[in-house]
């Protein structure tokens, strides 16, 4: 019963992406038709099964290249009105007809490459009793997002890709840890700075003080101020932008051995035209109307007495707190269950949503793992303050942008998902994916 109760809870809407969905579900075909053969040396029905496979890839990039065509067509002919009413006037791309829920796409993606490549590491059609999986497709975009660039350099002799940006917990190190010394992804985010790439790390956590961002990130740090292959302007490519996209920091060296870390820079030199525009009462009210939700969800739902909301200047959120265990005589964190989170997220996001103030300004609510939070703001905006900063005059263009993070699936519970309408994504599962994906994208 608890088996089948969960299989049918992870099924509901909210925790589906639509695409790969949709993928899984063409896949299946060829699979069922196959998965009569038990023979494990029957080379013949594999061969069948990985050309069947490859062959729908193939058809999946076309129609990709074909929604790209499109929207641009669209876009150049209707810059006047936004997404909607230009779909009214031109209709729909293919694959928005297939999958109503597609999002944008800024490069070509060669499908049945990755396809092969992920084939000969994983032997997806070498399977007879378990169909291509959620994980499967996920893994086989991220290695053709991968393949598009590398591919690009190839052709073109020089990194199109021109900024990089990662989440922080569970993509660069476990979820509440540090970046410290020994971590892996140190040495390819050097990589990438030392390419001429710019690094940015968009992060929920929020805080406004540089210090909190050095403690947690002391490792990579390090690491760049000890380098002796990183020019200054290098070195001077890493940013953190924390809160979603309420307060930037940049690496910098004073003239002290001792004197380096982030810096705050100035809202002033890096809000968007858009963010100048939010009222400070809309912002304020948005967050005290937050507050009051999940103060009555804390009631509501009989969530523990130790789980805490916190405010912040630019967010509010619930944490589970901690209680003494009397068997370990230790301070123990108190678990959120996983309905009671999601509950709360997306009460939160729904409640806001009809709420004028929030109507007025952008906003993320999400759930980290362990807590929920609102935060003013997107990662969107923070990919495009990014792209703004680096380059005022000339943009980095989305087709040159790549984040890399593990909160995409439930659509308005997952703060990762928004940085898909700025630029290029890779979806991860854990810090060591990341790593496979900068091996991939920088050595192999």
């Amino acid at each position: 019963m608890s088996s089948r109760y969960r299989v049918e809870y992870h099924l509901k809407s909210h925790r589906k992406d639509g695409f790969v969905d949709w993928i899984k579900g063409l896949l299946a075909t060829p699979f069922v038709l196959h998965a009569v053969s038990h023979d494990m040396d029957d080379l013949t029905t594999t061969q069948r099964v990985r050309s069947q496979y490859a062959e729908i890839f193939d058809d999946i990039s076309s129609l990709v290249s074909n929604k790209i065509e499109f929207d641009s067509r669209n876009g150049q002919l209707n810059e006047s009105v936004d997404d909607n009413e230009k779909y009214e006037l031109m209709g729909k791309s293919r694959l928005n007809q297939l999958v109503p829920t597609i999002g944008k796409f800024f490069t070509e993606l060669p499908l049945e490459k990755a396809f092969l490549w992920e084939d000969a590491e994983r032997g997806i059609s070498e399977r007879r009793m378990v169909a291509p999986s959620f994980n499967d497709v996920r893994r086989i975009l991220n290695t053709a997002q991968i393949f598009y660039f590398t591919d690009q350099r190839r052709k073109y002799s020089r990194n199109t890709l021109k900024l990089v940006t990662f989440d922080g917990d569970v993509t660069l190190y476990e979820d509440g840890g540090n970046l410290d010394y020994t971590n892996p992804v140190i040495s390819y985010i050097l990589k990438l700075l030392e390419s001429d790439i710019k690094v940015g790390i968009v992060t929920a956590a929020g805080y406004d003080e540089a210090a909190q961002y050095d403690q947690r990130l002391r490792g990579l740090i390090v690491a760049i101020h000890d380098s002796s292959v990183l020019t200054l302007e290098q070195k001077h490519s890493l940013t953190i932008m924390g809160g979603e996209s309420n307060y930037l920091f940049r690496y910098f060296e004073g003239e002290e051995p001792d004197d380096y870390g982030f810096q705050s820079i100035s809202h002033e030199e890096w809000f968007l035209p858009s963010m100048k525009a939010w009222e400070e009462e809309d912002m304020t009210q948005t967050l005290d109307f937050a507050e009051k939700t999940l103060r009555n969800l804390r009631e509501r739902l009989h969530l523990p007495a130790e789980a805490t909301i916190i405010r912040k200047k630019r967010a509010v959120g619930i944490i589970p707190g901690e209680r003494f265990d009397p068997v370990t005589q230790r301070q123990a964190s108190v678990k959120l269950a996983r309905e009671q989170l999601e509950e709360v997220v997306l009460t939160l996001q729904a409640t806001l949503e009809s709420f004028l103030p929030a109507r007025n300004i952008q906003f993320s609510c999400f759930d980290g793992g362990s807590d929920v939070w609102c935060d003013i703001g997107g990662k969107d905006l923070g990919l495009r303050i990014l792209q703004n900063f680096y380059s005022p005059d000339d943009p980095i263009k989305p087709c040159e942008t790549l984040h890399i993070g593990d909160q995409f699936a439930p659509i308005g519970s997952a703060n990762d998902f928004k940085a898909r309408l700025a630029g290029c994504t890779i979806w991860i599962a854990s810090p060591a994916e990341t790593v496979t994906n900068l091996h991939r994208l920088l050595i192999e």
